[in-house]
C-alpha cells in the first residue's frame, strides 16, 4: 500500500510531504518512509535515548490482542532507533527492547528515506489482528514538533490506539 501522511492535528494535507509504502513481505512487516523538506535533526546517537526530540519516523504496532498494548519503533536521519513496548494504560510505561528489526536511512536531494522491516517473532505477530499507525515528527532544526500521521490523532500526541488501523497480512 501507498499512503501520503496528514497533518496529525487537522487531517489536512501536510506541508511536509511524506510517502509511506507498507507491505507483508514473507513474514516480516515492511514501512518505507519518503520524508521530503527535512533539517535531518537528529536529536540523540544512542538507541533508546528520547530521538522523537528530533526528526523521526515511527510506526506504533498492537499485535497481542490488547489495542492498549503495543511496539514502538523509531528511526532518526542518523540511524539511530528507539524501540520500545507500550503499556498505555493511565498513563504510558515503557519497556525498553534491543533492536531485533532491520532499518536503514538513505539521504536523498529532497530529504531521507527510512526503511523498516520487521519479522513477525520480534513482534509477537501470531494469532491476534495487527493494528498500527505510522508517523512523522519534523523539527526544521528547531524546537517546533510538526506532526504527521498516517491516521492523524487529530491532537499533540501520538499514543492514541483508537486511531490505529488494522494491518491487511495479505497485502
Amino acid at each position: 500500500m501507498i499512503a501520503y501522511l496528514k497533518n496529525n492535528k487537522t487531517g489536512q494535507p501536510a506541508k511536509y510531504p511524506t510517502v509511506l509504502e507498507y507491505s507483508r513481505v514473507g513474514n516480516s512487516l515492511r514501512f518505507k518512509f519518503t520524508c521530503e523538506d527535512s533539517k535531518l535533526f537528529s536529536a540523540y546517537s544512542e538507541d533508546n535515548e528520547p530521538i522523537y526530540d528530533g526528526d523521526v519516523c515511527e510506526v506504533f504496532l498492537s499485535t497481542g490482542g490488547k489495542m492498549n498494548e503495543y511496539y514502538e519503533l523509531e528511526v532518526a536521519p542518523n540511524g539511530t532507533i528507539f524501540f520500545a513496548k507500550i503499556i498505555n494504560d493511565n498513563g504510558l510505561k515503557t519497556s525498553f527492547l534491543p533492536k531485533n528489526f532491520s532499518s536503514s536511512v538513505t539521504l536523498t536531494d529532497i530529504g531521507y528515506e527510512v526503511e523498516i522491516v520487521i519479522p513477525f517473532e520480534s513482534v509477537a505477530i501470531g494469532k491476534y489482528p495487527v493494528y498500527f499507525n505510522a508517523f512523522r515528527i519534523e523539527t526544521q532544526g528547531d524546537e517546533e514538533h510538526r506532526l504527521m500521521a498516517l491516521n492523524p490523532t487529530l491532537c499533540g500526541n501520538f499514543h492514541r490506539y483508537d486511531k490505529f488501523i488494522q494491518f491487511d497480512l495479505t497485502i
